[in-house]
């Protein structure tokens, strides 16, 4: 089976078992994955999509479009072929699939900071270097104004995560009395 790992705590990364994905058509095809694979939680229109990434072409056009953009998608990342699949497609919506073989740095970032999980120094750690750089970093997709806002909020939001884990890390390492271990995540912390 197949996995998928998507890094985009910095810059935009994809591989497939190891190697890296070179080849998607677009940056909107890009753009499509990175928005399924961080919204996972719930299907998305066909519609809503569509508005994300051509907010203004024409319904129709928009839609061909998606499905142009989807079909290039599944090719590149073997969706077809993966058991389980990474997407759940159908006529209404399409969402990504979180049982499939995937990793996300994304999902892992906000599940070591979460409450309970955030709190201990190994799970803080390991959060504060999966963080490569800002969300999405030097990615952008011209006339798709609706997917940049959504990166730019997703973007504050982990950032806001970011500076709070550096700042429980450098605290709870100067209660343990390792000042020299919290000097680089208070640094960090400033810049």
């Amino acid at each position: 089976m197949p996995q998928l790992r998507l890094e985009l705590l910095g810059r935009f990364r994809v591989s497939l078992d190891g190697t890296p994905i070179t080849t998607f058509e677009s940056n909107k095809v890009r753009a499509l994955l990175a928005y399924l694979a961080v919204e996972s939680q719930r299907p998305h229109p066909r519609e809503t999509l569509a508005t994300l990434l051509w907010p203004d072409w024409p319904d129709r056009a928009a839609l061909s479009n998606l499905r142009y953009a989807l079909s290039d998608l599944r090719k590149v990342i073997g969706d077809r072929t993966a058991e389980p699949p990474f997407l759940l497609i159908s006529r209404e919506a399409i969402q990504f699939n979180t049982e499939s073989d995937h990793l996300l740095d994304v999902a892992q970032f906000i599940e070591l900071t979460s409450p309970g999980n955030g709190d201990g120094i190994g799970s803080l750690e390991q959060a504060v270097s999966l963080y490569q750089g800002e969300f999405l970093e030097g990615f952008s997709v011209s006339e798709a104004a609706p997917f940049e806002d959504w990166s730019r909020l997703k973007r504050e939001q982990l950032q806001r995560v970011h500076l709070q884990a550096l700042h429980k890390l450098a605290a709870a390492l100067e209660v343990c009395g390792e000042l020299e271990r919290a000097l680089p995540y208070a640094r960090r912390q400033i810049e």
